[in-house]
């Protein structure tokens, strides 16, 4: 059994695209959320991310969210 351990944290700079793979017109915003949501209810873990495309924080899964520069 495959063991994936998402490295993501709260002021990671990321890249979003839509869950067909298709770029939400090179879209990048801020994790919010302290951790990822991984709890029994949900296939994927999620974070709270504040898009600047949209200019609102939003649930986006981890297929849809690329790090781009890890926070310190």
């Amino acid at each position: 059994m495959l063991n994936y351990q998402w490295e993501i944290k709260r002021g990671d700079l990321v890249k979003i695209t839509s869950p067909d793979g298709v770029e939400e017109g090179h879209s990048y915003g801020i994790v919010m959320s302290e951790e990822p949501f991984a709890d029994q209810l949900t296939l994927f873990p999620a974070v709270v991310v504040y898009s600047f495309l949209h200019g609102l924080a939003r649930q986006y899964y981890s297929y849809s969210v690329q790090i781009v520069s890890a926070a310190p």
